[in-house]
């Protein structure tokens, strides 16, 4: 059924056109901006995560979509959205940065402890979505619809982001930052 209906709705969730998705954007920036506005955040932009892709712009893409797919389905948007965009909040480019756990196993743990430091207290359903992003590569499954949510959308960007595709989410990605740019105020202060 969950899966269904994404299918069914493919065409609207992966419509990256500007007027189409207007208020998608205001929808998702009322839900996300104090994360997006955060300067721990925005410190995203300097780490590479695939390819040529940062963490910033994977992360705003696998959160936009889940937020419009959570919505669609019913689900508790704001908290898979909320999840999804520090689903890769572990601050470093692990291209460079080695542990001695390997960083798909690392990462989602990093995650967890920064946006708790930066942002604030996570439900547990966030935590384990967060944790478990990674599944099936780990054997830690998401216990919740979002989180299966997440993990799926997480892959599907993945493989935008390696088979160069993630571009034709841009014009999505530049409204997003013009609209916390132009309202940082509004964003930081709640």
């Amino acid at each position: 059924m969950l899966l269904n209906t994404v299918v069914k709705n493919l065409p609207e969730i992966t419509d990256y056109s500007l007027p189409d998705e207007r208020a998608w954007i205001e929808m998702y920036c009322n839900t996300v901006g104090d994360i997006l506005a955060h300067p721990k955040f925005e410190e995203m932009k300097k780490y590479r995560h695939h390819k040529t892709i940062t963490c910033h712009f994977h992360s705003v893409f696998v959160s936009f979509l889940t937020f419009k797919i959570s919505t669609l389905l019913g689900c508790n948007a704001e908290e898979a959205t909320r999840a999804a965009i520090l689903h890769d909040f572990y601050l470093y480019d692990w291209h460079i940065t080695k542990h001695d756990t390997l960083h798909a196993w690392y990462h989602p743990r990093m995650a967890v402890l920064n946006a708790e430091e930066y942002i604030g207290m996570l439900t547990d359903r966030q935590k384990n979505m967060i944790i478990s992003h990674m599944w099936p590569m780990h054997l830690l499954p998401p216990k919740s619809k979002e989180g299966m949510i997440l993990t799926l959308v997480d892959k599907y960007c993945t493989n935008m982001d390696m088979f160069k595709q993630s571009y034709k989410f841009l014009p999505i990605y530049f409204a997003v930052e013009r609209e916390i740019t132009d309202n940082a105020d509004s964003y930081t202060d709640s």
